[in-house]
C-alpha cells in the first residue's frame, strides 16, 4: 500500500508531478496573476518522489480562489490516485483553509474535455463535500485527428472555406513580436461589434513576458491585409486554447475565422496537439446561442465548464 503525505507549500526539491500541469497552475503564470497571496497544497508519494495531487489558492480576506486571474485553476491529480485518496486530500485542503480563517472557497474547473473521465470524479466529490455549482458554461473544443479539417465542419462552413480558398486567403503563424498589432486588430473587431476583451494590452504583454513559449499568434491574410487573427495559448503539450480571435464585419460574408480555424487545426496536427479549445459562449452569464452554434458548425464538441463554491461554517 503506497504511503501518501499531505503537505502545505511548494513542491519539495526532487519531486515531480505525476500529471501534466496546466499553464494557469504553473508558478510562472501564478506569479503573473499575483506576486503574493498564494497557498499551495500537494499530496506526495514519497517513495516515488511524485506529487499525486496539487491545488493552488489565492487568499484574499476570508476568501480562497483557485485561480486568481485566469480562465481556470482547480485541483490536478494523477490518474493513479484513487477516488477515496482524492476525497481525503480535498478534506485536508478545506480544513487547512478553514484554520487560516477562510470562509469561502471558489474552485474554477477547466472544461471537462481537458480531462475526459477523471474530471467527473473531481466534480462529484466536490458536490459530495457540500460545494455548489456557482456558474455553469458550455465550452466547445475540436479534437485534432488525422482527418482533414474540411471533413469536420458542417456544410455552411465548408462553403465558407471554399469561398476563402477562391479568394486566395492565406494562413500563417505570426511572430510574437507583432502582439501589439494583432491585439489592436482583435480589439477593433470586437469593438465594432460592441464587445470588449477581458485583458488590456499591457496585462497581456506582461503575461506573455512571464511565459513567452506558451503564446502563439495566427493570422489569415487577404493579400497583404489581415482578415482574421488569433491569440492562442498552449495550455500544455496537447491542448491549445484559442484565447482571442476575430474578423472585421465587412468580411462577414466570407467568415475568414473559418479559414483561420482550419489553419490552426493543420498547425495543431503538425505540433501533435490533441485538442483545440474554442472557449465558452456566454453573454452576461447566459448562453450566447448564436456563437455556440457557430462553434458547433466549426466542428466543436460541447463540454461543461463549472465553477464551484463553498461557504465554510
Amino acid at each position: 500500500m503506497k504511503e501518501l503525505k499531505f503537505i502545505e507549500g511548494a513542491l519539495p526539491k526532487g519531486f515531480k508531478p505525476d500529471f501534466e500541469s496546466f499553464l494557469f497552475n504553473e508558478e510562472s503564470h501564478r506569479l503573473v496573476q499575483s506576486l503574493q497571496g498564494w497557498k499551495s497544497y500537494h499530496l506526495l508519494r514519497e517513495d516515488k518522489k511524485k506529487a499525486l495531487a496539487a491545488v493552488h489558492f489565492f487568499l484574499e480576506g476570508h476568501a480562497a480562489r483557485s485561480p486568481y486571474k485566469a480562465p481556470f485553476g482547480s485541483v490536478q491529480f494523477s490518474k493513479s490516485l484513487q477516488p477515496g485518496e482524492l476525497y481525503e486530500f480535498l478534506k485536508q485542503v478545506e480544513a487547512s483553509l478553514k484554520d487560516r480563517g477562510i470562509k469561502k472557497i471558489q474552485i474554477k474547473n477547466p472544461p471537462q474535455a481537458y480531462l475526459p473521465g477523471i474530471s467527473s470524479v473531481l466534480e462529484v466529490l466536490l458536490l459530495n463535500l457540500g460545494y455548489r455549482i456557482f456558474q455553469a458554461e458550455i465550452s466547445s473544443s475540436i479534437t485534432v485527428a488525422r482527418t482533414k479539417y474540411d471533413q469536420r465542419v458542417e456544410a455552411w462552413e465548408l462553403r465558407k472555406l471554399k469561398q476563402g480558398k477562391k479568394a486566395k486567403l492565406r494562413f500563417q503563424e505570426i511572430p510574437q513580436s507583432w502582439i501589439e498589432e494583432v491585439y489592436g486588430f482583435v480589439l477593433a473587431c470586437r469593438e465594432e461589434r460592441q464587445q470588449s476583451l477581458s485583458m488590456t494590452l499591457s496585462d497581456l504583454m506582461r503575461t506573455i513576458r512571464g511565459c513567452p513559449e506558451r503564446f502563439v499568434l495566427f493570422g489569415v491574410y487577404d493579400g497583404k491585409e489581415l482578415a482574421a487573427a488569433s491569440i492562442a495559448i498552449r495550455i500544455n503539450r496537447r491542448i491549445l486554447y484559442n484565447f482571442y480571435s476575430a474578423h472585421p464585419r465587412r468580411l462577414d460574408y466570407m467568415s475568414p475565422v473559418v479559414s483561420l480555424i482550419q489553419g490552426i487545426y493543420g498547425w495543431s496536427q503538425k505540433q501533435h496537439i490533441a485538442l483545440i479549445d474554442l472557449g465558452t459562449s456566454s453573454l452576461e452569464g447566459q448562453p450566447n446561442f448564436s456563437l455556440l452554434e457557430f462553434k458547433f458548425r466549426l466542428g466543436g464538441i460541447p463540454s461543461a465548464k463549472l465553477i464551484f463554491e463553498k461557504e465554510l461554517s
